[in-house]
């Protein structure tokens, strides 16, 4: 019974979920970035700015969490915020030269790390992976949005 539950699809990808993110946080300590900073700076474009609705769509990230995110990368000089010219009301984001420069840097970091943690998997299992996960996290959404009509 234990073998089971241990082995279980849900808790294996939780526990590789965990040891991903503390990986990834002690590779972006020494630059004073959290694994949730780094990949809202990741998925930014380089030279467009965009609206804060825009990258909470892109992060998946709520209104209010995105708020607190972009004021601290903002308070280290990471990012900027500009007035949007087809909005007075609402304002675009930036990434700065400071965080262009931070991104190439610690991005390096990261592209051995995605090599290295997939060493011994074949393209087809990689694949595979892939397929099945894009599929769970379609039921969880469909699931989510079940629950939020109950």
């Amino acid at each position: 019974m234990s073998d089971c539950k241990e082995n279980s699809l849900g808790r294996l990808i939780y526990f590789t979920a965990q040891e991903l993110s503390n990986f990834a946080e002690k590779v972006l300590r020494p630059y004073d970035l959290t694994l949730e900073q780094f990949h809202l700076l990741k998925e930014m474009p380089e030279d467009l700015g965009l609206s804060q609705r825009q990258i909470c769509e892109i992060a998946n990230k709520k209104p209010a969490n995105m708020t607190r995110i972009l004021d601290r990368l903002e308070s280290k000089g990471l990012m900027v915020r500009r007035a949007n010219p087809e909005d007075r009301r609402a304002s675009l984001v930036y990434l700065t030269e400071k965080g262009l420069e931070l991104l190439a840097t610690v991005h390096g970091g990261f592209d051995f790390f995605s090599k290295r943690i997939v060493q011994g998997i074949s393209e087809k299992e990689q694949e595979m992976a892939r397929s099945v996960l894009k599929k769970m996290s379609e039921n969880l959404l469909e699931m989510t949005d079940e629950l939020s009509k109950i």
